[in-house]
């Protein structure tokens, strides 16, 4: 994985600052073929979509597609200054990742001393199962669902963070975050940095690590911009709580979570359950408290052989849309329900390079809320994969 410094000269850039500090050069490469089927059924009991069929290339199903540069120098007196740059592609087609940023996965400076780190940057949130601070993978045996497979409410990753993370102490370790500007992208120039017209992002957990055992406990609060109101009300917040932890023993490693949220603009990870959003089933209706409910995972990784390696992880999601507006102020909670399932086999034909094999299935659904809708709205996903992972 490690590169030495003469690698990093071919690239030109650091060649001059490289000498200073200690620098890998890292990444990996995932490519595989995956095949979904999807049924969707609408409120009026017809199908909106029968039996699709897509075979397609995709890139990072079991391992991200990235590549980065990280380093550390050595200040003395127990001191170090780092940084991490890493690149998200899409590897069937070369595109950048993450809204085509040049490091959208990560772009941080890092102080590391008695006193824990300190990071400035663009990173991912505690419960993103993304990046140097994620803390989903002490709880799930997936760390964040299995490609069409999750259904969890979830942070991401975000500009203008600040992250602080205390020293490892009778086995503890407590992270807390906050962005003062979530996507500098992708959200609306006039929103100022740090004000309450930008939406903003505070999180706070703990992990516990004692031998075979380890836990996780975290909670992410997302303040949403004050311009995004109504001309009757404001948005509540988004409040996610999560807790759960893992036990090896030896002959597999059992994870289990619990998560609670509320205030949430979507749920399952389907962009059919976006409130309000553009050619969705929710896209007359509007909610000031969002989505409320909890989620329940069950999962283990299993070693196979002296190379091979079984995950399996069951998820179940149950939400409410608390005071729908439906139109003439009319309010009403609408339900939903999501369940899914899925496995995934890794073998290891070297130290670098993962041959794997997997699929699951999921349904989602929304209750029917008004008198003239016939059937519930139900979304079913099914989807097998084969791929090659590389990492360097």
């Amino acid at each position: 994985m490690k590169k030495t410094l003469a690698a990093l000269a071919v690239l030109g850039a650091f060649a001059g600052s490289a000498m200073a500090a200690d620098v890998t050069l890292y990444g990996a490469i995932d490519q595989g073929l995956s095949y979904t089927y999807s049924d969707v059924k609408g409120f009026d009991g017809s199908k909106v979509v029968d039996g699709d069929n897509k075979l397609e290339m995709t890139s990072g199903i079991d391992t991200a597609s990235k590549f980065g540069l990280m380093g550390v120098e050595d200040l003395g007196n127990g001191y170090k200054v780092g940084f991490k740059l890493e690149n998200g592609v899409d590897t069937d087609s070369g595109e950048l990742g993450n809204d085509g940023r040049l490091f959208g996965r990560e772009a941080a400076l890092t102080v590391y001393g008695p006193f824990g780190e300190l990071a400035f940057g663009r990173m991912g949130g505690i419960a993103s199962s993304a990046g140097t601070y994620d803390l989903l993978s002490y709880v799930e045996s997936f760390d964040g669902g299995d490609n069409a497979v999750w259904g969890f409410t979830a942070s991401d990753r975000y500009d203008n963070m600040i992250t602080y993370a205390t020293p490892r102490v009778a086995g503890l370790q407590g992270i807390v975050q906050y962005s003062f500007k979530m996507d500098n992208v992708n959200e609306d120039k006039t929103h100022v940095e740090g004000e309450s017209t930008a939406d903003r992002y505070l999180s706070a957990g703990l992990t516990g690590e004692y031998g075979p055992a380890q836990f996780a406990l975290g909670y992410e609060l997302t303040k949403y911009s004050t311009t995004s109101r109504d001309v009757d009300y404001e948005r509540d917040d988004q409040n996610l709580v999560f807790v759960g932890g893992n036990y090896d023993f030896g002959v597999a490693k059992l994870f289990a979570e619990v998560q609670y949220f509320s205030g949430a603009r979507g749920v399952f990870g389907s962009d059919a359950f976006t409130i309000g959003g553009d050619d969705t089933v929710l896209e007359k209706v509007d909610s000031e408290k969002g989505y409320k409910g909890y989620g329940l995972h069950l999962g283990t990784v299993a070693p196979v052989g002296a190379n091979g390696e079984l995950c399996v992880g069951l998820y179940y999601v149950d939400a409410t849309l608390e005071d729908g507006f439906i139109g003439d102020s009319v309010k009403k909670d609408g339900d939903a329900q999501y369940y899914g399932l899925a496995a995934r086999y890794g073998y290891q034909l070297s130290e670098r390079t993962k041959l794997y094999v997997g699929g699951g299935y999921a349904e989602a659904s929304f209750d029917k809320y008004l008198e003239t809708q016939k059937s519930d709205y139900e979304e079913k996903t099914a989807n097998v994969y084969v791929g090659l992972a590389h990492t360097f």
